[in-house]
């Protein structure tokens, strides 16, 4: 069946968006970038642990994680860099790597993320990066997204 093609002729987007690569978020995330972000063409590639590709310098993921971003930053123009974490990830040993601790692990990942921002700021000045943390609302069965300054 083929489907309609509504970014024929169009070769630029407003945003890349590196979430990890966890399903369980997809469908929020996509939702708060569209509703309360106010972006709807986006670039949206994953890697595990988002952040933690970024600013793992030491390895290959860093490399790939940076060419996640750079290529649409050359290519599609992008003005914005979205980094996105979450709770529970398994990339970081989960939230028994936490104790369970929800606070120690929104340090913890809000650390992570202003290291990934201090370092794509540094390589893409030009260019607003903005960081959020997914987390479970278990009181409300709820995702809240949150952006970490």
């Amino acid at each position: 069946m083929p489907y309609h093609f509504k970014h024929a002729g169009q070769h630029s987007c407003e945003a890349v968006v590196l979430s990890c690569i966890d399903f369980r978020f997809w469908s929020a995330i996509v939702e708060h970038i569209q509703n309360e972000l106010k972006i709807t063409d986006f670039d949206f590639p994953s890697l595990p642990g988002a952040a933690k590709t970024i600013n793992n310098s030491h390895n290959d993921s860093a490399d790939l994680a940076l060419s996640c971003i750079d290529v649409p930053v050359r290519l599609h123009g992008v003005q914005k860099i979205i980094i996105i974490n979450h709770a529970d990830c398994g990339a970081y040993g989960g939230r028994a790597h936490f104790n369970h601790d929800q606070l120690a692990e929104l340090a913890f990942h809000s650390a992570e993320l202003q290291a990934a921002r201090v370092k794509l700021s540094a390589k893409y000045p030009d260019k607003e990066v903005i960081t959020l943390f997914v987390q479970f609302n278990p009181e409300a069965e709820t995702i809240d997204i949150l952006t970490i300054n």
